[in-house]
């Protein structure tokens, strides 16, 4: 549905591009999750596909019409205004009508748990509730593609799920979503292609059944040092562990192999203050890839 190439942007007087030479193709339906450090490009790269930034460099091609929903990074309503009467503005914006505009306001409303707020002033509502607010103004638009820029910021543990719900539901009717955050288990659960922006150049581009396909890892920490006697069993059971400063991780491992470290670990007198065992999670893909940067 939507298809990049070559773009870059320059901020004026600043020393390096924000974007340089990004190339990139969205399905509908699909969920991009797109991560990066503060000053990645991110918020640039959503800039220049809602036309709120003048594209410098590279092309940007639909297929079909250009039907864009955000939901930016800066609250984005009438302070003055009650909850309803800046979703009904909005309503108003988009040019909705009749049946579709009740739609439309029904649903951004119950994505967003807002239903016992409507007659709250904007201004009065807590910052999560500020948040939901923004989330349900973006939501009101019917669009091809959602754009999600830090979306759930300050919103509560229950509230989140509730937002990620919608995100979910939009990428499962059809629609396309470019969904960032800095919470990587918000990425790592509704997005099924992950993106990486460092110094504005893509560092990776994966299917996410790539990162869950890749196997059992094993990472152990001691509070002193590691026991000894266990580089001589990790030798013996073929396998590479890469030293840590209070362990180690073992990239990939079978049941029979776990078995043998975790008998060689009830035998210690010290136990690991950390024991992790499973397939390598968004966080400690992101953290390895910028050198242990959050």
């Amino acid at each position: 549905m939507l298809e990049l190439h070559d773009i870059s942007y320059r901020y004026p007087g600043a020393d390096s591009p924000a974007l340089q030479h990004i190339d990139l193709q969205l399905q509908e339906g699909q969920c991009l999750g797109l991560l990066g450090s503060n000053g990645a490009g991110k918020t640039t790269l959503l800039a220049l596909l809602s036309d709120t930034l003048a594209l410098q460099q590279g092309e940007i091609r639909w297929d079909g019409p250009r039907s864009l929903g955000l939901v930016p990074q800066q609250l984005a309503f009438y302070a003055e205004l009650t909850v309803a009467e800046n979703l009904a503005l909005f309503a108003d914006l988009y040019r909705l009508r009749g049946a579709q505009r009740r739609q439309r306001l029904d649903l951004s409303i119950a994505s967003t748990a807002l239903e016992n707020k409507l007659s709250r002033r904007a201004a009065r509502l807590s910052g999560g509730e500020q948040r939901r607010l923004n989330f349900a103004i973006g939501l009101l638009q019917p669009a091809r593609l959602y754009l999600f820029d830090e979306a759930t910021v300050g919103v509560d543990a229950a509230s989140r799920q509730l937002l990620l719900d919608a995100v979910e539901h939009l990428a499962g009717e059809g629609h396309g979503v470019i969904y960032t955050s800095h919470y990587l288990d918000e990425v790592e659960r509704v997005a099924g292609r992950i993106l990486l922006l460092h110094e504005g150049k893509v560092r990776l581009d994966l299917n996410k059944q790539q990162l869950l396909d890749s196997g059992h890892g094993l990472l152990l920490e001691w509070p002193q040092r590691v026991p000894d006697g266990l580089p001589q069993l990790l030798a013996r059971l073929q396998l590479d562990a890469e030293t840590l400063p209070d362990g180690l991780r073992i990239a990939n491992l079978d049941g029979q192999q776990l078995l043998a470290i975790t008998q060689f670990i009830a035998a210690q007198a010290v136990p690991p203050s950390l024991l992790r065992f499973g397939r390598p999670s968004l966080e400690q893909l992101y953290l390895s890839l910028n050198g242990g940067r959050l």
